[in-house]
């Protein structure tokens, strides 16, 4: 009996993490009412995102296995890239050296926009899955050892 829980466990943790992930992005969403809240909340996440996508690829191609909690990577990243909208919402006004934080300022101004940044993003969500589809199964990287 323990040994069918241990599936149905891990299922409920991916579910609880993917729940948390998508209740935080409605979170942020929402923060951006008011501030034309779909280019906004859509550049940072594209370029969020797709930074993280890019680092989670590095990481699993060295480490030789995906990533854990793969959907916190990219809710860091949009986070990390809106972060001078906080700063903002606090008073701060947007200033270049905001562009620290992932091209916070420029991103907006890139030709095409949102959509040159969901390109971006599926280039980058291609690439992570690429690599973590080339990594070794555990069964074949245990019978390597």
């Amino acid at each position: 009996m323990s040994a069918a829980r241990g599936p149905l466990s891990a299922i409920l943790r991916i579910c609880a993490w993917c729940l948390l992930a998508v209740l935080v992005e409605i979170a942020l969403y929402l923060s951006y009412r008011g501030h034309d809240a779909r280019f906004h909340y859509a550049t940072h996440l594209f370029v969020g995102a797709s930074t993280a996508l890019v680092i989670m690829s590095v990481v699993a191609w060295r480490r030789g296995r995906a990533v854990p909690y793969p959907l916190v990577w990219p809710v860091l990243g949009h986070l990390f890239a809106m972060f001078p909208d906080v700063l903002f919402s606090a008073g701060i006004a947007h200033y270049r050296w905001m562009d620290v934080f992932l091209g916070h300022i420029s991103t907006h101004f890139v030709p095409g926009r949102n959509l040159t940044w969901a390109l971006v993003f599926l280039g980058t969500l291609g690439a992570y899955l690429v690599v973590i589809a080339r990594l070794p199964s555990p069964r074949t990287a245990a019978r390597r050892q």
